[in-house]
């Protein structure tokens, strides 16, 4: 029941058109017709480009977020109390001696979202 949860999670991960659709008329708006309306002026073809350019500039950078957030290069790295927090508050069940003897309390979990596996790593010690 669990994998089946984590499944249809993965599965509404990808992305939407109805957020990339919104923002690019937005700054399709902002950067193609606001320069038409500007008003006459001696700077009236400087605002025009600054216009023009903000909205490329600021469409290309959410695009850019927006597109990194679908596939993260790094996960997030937990505590052990974290991960034993959260297998307590997600299994209802916790065993500490068996965790107490499998982990170092010193060391972080990786979470990797590709294989949706928690690896250990310990900090190295001199």
């Amino acid at each position: 029941m669990r994998e089946q949860g984590v499944s249809q999670l993965i599965g509404k991960m990808g992305a939407d058109a109805i957020p990339v659709a919104v923002v690019t008329a937005f700054f399709g708006v902002v950067g193609l017709v606001l320069p038409f309306i500007v008003g006459r002026g001696p700077n009236k073809g400087v605002i025009q480009v600054v216009l023009s350019i903000t909205a490329a500039s600021c469409w290309l950078f959410w695009l850019l977020a927006y597109m990194h957030q679908m596939n993260p290069l790094i996960g997030p790295q937990l505590h052990n109390t974290t991960v034993i927090a959260l297998q307590y508050l997600w299994d209802n069940n916790l065993n500490l001696t068996e965790l107490e003897s499998t982990t170092d309390m010193s060391s972080t979990m990786e979470f990797t979202s590709s294989t949706m596996e928690f690896t250990s790593s310990t900090p190295a010690t001199a």
